[in-house]
């Protein structure tokens, strides 16, 4: 299994992942606060010291307070033309001086009113912060008091302090993420030891001697799935036991009925009565159908056999064979013209499954002799593939496409039983087939030895 594909590797990255996105929002609220809290703290500053001032001036009449701040009462057209005077810029200059009140000036910055009802405004432009207090005088309708000062200064050095916040906190957020990476190793190894040993478990059970899983597990998802795959499996065991079960007593009560009653056609056959008349052709129908009954009483019992079961290989002489087989099935050809050629170089051996390659090659030239009604049924061996052609009915595209095609209708056997015997012998077939024109059964036998 690949490391990125891994449970354990999607573990660890969602603990950074998540430990990332918390720190990230838990500093972003952090900055934010630090933020707002130095800026509430100006401004209250700036409120305290106002509310001196404004005591003081409706008192004496006078500002003769020591500030850095620039104090004056006026009326508001004066105010926005002292403040314009903070600014370089002309655009920004005139967005002050073309108005009639603070609340009109289209310059960024918030405007809010303090706890002691002070208007305040801050207004941001050209490199320059500007921060402009007003208030209305009790005794006095027509001018209001201002504070104005430039923070700008303020500000750099409020910006020394975020640079030197911002660098702690990418050294705390590679530190969380460290320790995100440990956490998330820990919590993986917890969560995937169990589907380790479950997996281990798994892979050594043995169908042949079942016993249930000793390993103990939590009663959680990963108890749960054991106790299921453990009931699986014993369901499977008994399945293939009723499986070998069956398969044995068809070996038995099958092939014992097929053998006394082929016997006893070939002693009716024997007889004088059996050799002529009507019921000469009757024996013979019957014996064709025992014939065919132990073909697929052989062929079936090879299928039901374990995968994993050995297969004995011979060297045997493949000419031989097909000669056999040709033999066997010599009574289904359609007509007498029809040909059987063996185009199998007579010195031809080859060391593979015997049985196995028997059974596919009958089916294949019982398939062929059945649906070829003229021209021949040959069998070639080139370049360690067996070839099975004929000129006979053919196939469809969408009939080779079904994998359960029932090609061989009398015989009862489907081609896809062939490509199942093919399978375990780890042999590759592929069929090439024209409507009408005939059919190629190719076996690729590149895993058997050529003498």
């Amino acid at each position: 299994m690949r490391l990125l594909q891994s449970i354990r590797f999607r573990i660890v990255i969602a603990c950074v992942i998540f430990s990332i996105i918390v720190t990230l929002g838990y500093g972003w609220v952090t900055f934010y606060g630090v933020k707002y809290n130095s800026d509430e703290l100006f401004n209250w500053h700036i409120s305290q010291e106002a509310e001196q001032l404004i005591a003081e001036y409706e008192k004496n009449a006078t500002l003769n307070h020591v500030t850095t701040a620039n104090v004056f009462v006026s009326d508001e057209q004066q105010a926005l033309k002292a403040a314009a005077n903070y600014f370089v810029d002309a655009q920004t200059r005139a967005k002050f001086t073309l108005v009639n009140a603070f609340k009109d000036v289209r310059v960024p910055g918030p405007k809010f009113t303090t706890e002691h009802g002070y208007i305040m405004y801050e207004f941001s432009a050209d490199n320059k912060t500007l921060h402009v207090l007003q208030s209305a005088l009790s005794e006095n309708e027509t001018q209001q008091f201002y504070y104005m000062v430039d923070v700008s200064n303020f500000i750099n050095y409020d910006n020394h302090s975020e640079a030197y916040i911002a660098k702690l906190f990418l050294k705390i957020l590679v530190f969380i993420m460290v320790l995100a990476l440990a956490i998330g190793f820990i919590l993986a190894k917890m969560v995937v030891s169990p589907l380790t040993r479950l997996a281990n478990s798994v892979d050594g059970v043995d169908h042949q001697n079942y016993l249930k899983s000793e390993e103990k597990y939590f009663n959680d998802e990963i108890g749960f799935l054991a106790k299921r795959i453990d009931s699986f499996v014993s369901r499977t065991h008994d399945f293939v036991e009723r499986e070998k079960a069956f398969s044995r007593d068809v070996s038995h009560e099958l092939r014992t009925p097929v053998a006394s009653s082929r016997a006893a056609i070939e002693l009716a056959l024997s007889t004088p009565e059996g050799q002529s008349g009507r019921l000469n052709k009757f024996l013979l129908r019957v014996s064709r159908a025992n014939r065919d009954m132990t073909h697929l009483i052989e062929t079936f019992l090879l299928l039901g056999r374990e995968e994993e079961q050995a297969i004995a290989t011979e060297r045997f002489n493949l000419h031989e064979l097909v000669s056999q087989s040709f033999a066997k099935h010599d009574y289904l050809k359609r007509h007498a013209d029809v040909k059987c050629q063996n185009n199998i170089d007579s010195n031809i051996n080859i060391v593979s499954s015997k049985q196995y390659l028997a059974i596919v090659l009958d089916n294949l030239i019982r398939n062929a002799l059945q649906h070829t009604h003229d021209g021949s049924v040959s069998v070639l061996f080139e370049k360690q593939q067996l070839i099975v052609r004929d000129t006979g009915d053919g196939m469809s595209e969408q009939q080779k496409k079904s994998p359960s095609t029932n090609v061989m209708e009398k015989s009862g056997v489907g081609l896809n039983i062939v490509r199942r015997l093919s399978e375990k012998q780890h042999w590759q077939m592929h069929v090439k087939s024209k409507l009408g024109q005939g059919t190629s059964v190719y076996i690729d036998m590149s895993d058997s030895e050529k003498k």
